[in-house]
């Protein structure tokens, strides 16, 4: 299996920047209790979460269409290293919701499946037949 390390990080890219333009517009409108204590009784607290694991597909999608191979494992890759990089920016100076590190591993599962889907949407090469 060869990885393009360059792919999954470009992929992990939109998924921030996707992440980021959500989170500023939830912060702008005043909605930082989300932050804070995600109540998973609450709609919108689930559409948001939803939002930010759509972005987590969508940056594996891209991934797995800069990688040309390996669709889903440069999906997976998206949410290891969105993990990585939140371990990173914080290390254990403030807990984080259990919901977070729910959604974090979902999200992988959600970039995974991204990229599968960026497989399944891959023109044929011209050397393959499609019988």
């Amino acid at each position: 299996m060869d990885v393009r390390w360059s792919a999954v990080f470009f992929g992990w890219l939109v998924d921030f920047a996707i992440s980021l333009l959500v989170q500023l517009i939830l912060v702008w409108v005043g909605f930082t209790a989300f932050f804070s204590a995600p109540d998973v009784a609450n709609p919108t607290h689930l559409l948001f979460l939803l939002i930010f694991l759509l972005a987590t597909g969508a940056g594996g999608f891209v991934a797995a269409r800069f990688g040309g191979q390996a669709f889903a494992l440069h999906g997976l890759l998206v949410g290891v290293t969105g993990i990585l990089v939140s371990m990173v920016l914080n290390p254990g100076i403030v807990a984080e919701p259990r919901v977070f590190v729910i959604h974090r591993a979902v999200g992988c599962l959600v970039g995974a499946l991204g990229g599968a889907l960026a497989g399944r949407l891959q023109p044929p090469s011209s050397g393959e037949r499609n019988d």
